[in-house]
């Protein structure tokens, strides 16, 4: 198993005993406020003295909907509470309302809302109730978090390359690794696998991260973390390559042209490589995890890997890195995944 699916498994063992409370919950939760028009289970009070109102709690039913059909109304109550968290002297107000509510959002704006970030369903809108000091609260996502794959065969020493069917990549007929975005809530590692199964068919687990390349000015101004992943074919495919077998790419039909084992050479001597200083020291990076043996690692039980046959003994041969764990969080529930230097 990967390391990071060994860590989560043993994380759950340690922490499935005992609940944690979040640090992020004051440890006093403020007493509902009857005058306030809202009711109790909508509201969240936060640690910096904010308040989220979620109005996604509260029209649910149908005789709930009907008291926020009318935005004029919203927006008398809305006053109102605002009034009542001025004198408590909270400071970041936080408004989550859902798409099928989106009429309620003219209303806020006249209020001094304004957008902190949307997605699919529902937007987000805050505002900042002291008047003598700036607005702390923090802007809405910067970044879009993108992950390429770097796969050996373990027999031929090519690497898994793709053709697009549509986008400047397919433009100039270039091959490239294996590349998506992250869903919410994926760590990179898992990106990594799904984008792998995704676009090619094969079951991978993640190696380690070799690189990240950071971006700016794209979609809308965000910025863009990129990951380069090493990852591995599973170790029935890799047997099974060994035996003299191989395994079948399954080009996705909707994104993928093609799909092929090709040369590393190649791949890296293709003009639009060639003529980025950037992706030359990219590619560097790719092909010396190679050469130092990344993709013949093997996995340690502690999660961590150990590229050298004979640790220490060949200090100069160790590959580097970013291996994963899985980890609990501890101060609040759940575990995060920390991506940390092969060689500590």
């Amino acid at each position: 198993p990967s390391s990071t699916a060994m860590t989560a498994a043993a994380a759950t063992a340690t922490t499935s005993t005992t609940k944690i409370k979040s640090i992020d919950v004051p440890d006093n939760t403020p007493e509902h406020n009857p005058l306030l028009p809202f009711p109790e289970s909508s509201l969240r009070y936060d640690t910096y003295n904010g308040v989220t109102l979620d109005l996604t709690t509260i029209i649910e039913t149908t005789q709930q909907q009907k008291q926020f059909t009318d935005a004029d109304a919203f927006g008398i109550k809305l006053t109102h509470a605002l009034t009542i968290w001025t004198t408590e002297q909270r400071k970041g107000i936080w408004l989550k309302i859902p798409t099928s509510h989106s009429h309620l959002v003219a209303p806020a704006t006249l209020q001094g809302f304004d957008f902190q970030h949307a997605e699919t369903g529902y937007c987000v809108l805050t505002k900042w109730l002291p008047q003598n000091s700036e607005s702390r609260l923090p802007n809405g996502p910067t970044h879009q978090v993108g992950v390429g794959t770097l796969v050996i065969h373990p027999r031929t020493g090519k690497m898994l390359a793709v053709q697009e069917r549509s986008g400047p990549a397919a433009k100039r007929k270039l091959w490239k690794m294996p590349t998506g975005l992250t869903d919410p809530g994926e760590d990179v590692a898992e990106a990594a696998v799904r984008e792998l199964k995704e676009e090619t068919g094969l079951d991978c687990v993640f190696d380690r991260i070799i690189c990240i390349r950071q971006a700016h000015g794209g979609l809308f101004g965000r910025s863009d973390m990129f990951f380069v992943c090493l990852c591995k074919l599973v170790p029935e495919s890799e047997e099974r390559i060994r035996q003299g077998g191989e395994v079948e790419l399954l080009p996705q039909e909707e994104e993928i042209l093609m799909a092929d084992w090709i040369e590393m050479e190649d791949y890296a001597e293709q003009l639009v490589w060639q003529q980025s200083p950037l992706y030359k020291v990219m590619n560097d990076a790719m092909f010396s995890a190679v050469r130092r043996g990344l993709s013949e690692s093997s996995t340690l039980r502690d999660g961590t890997t150990d590229c050298s046959e004979n640790g220490d003994d060949h200090e100069e041969e160790e590959s580097h890195g970013f291996v994963a764990k899985n980890l609990p969080v501890g101060f609040r529930p759940g575990n995060n995944t920390i991506y940390i230097s092969s060689k500590l």
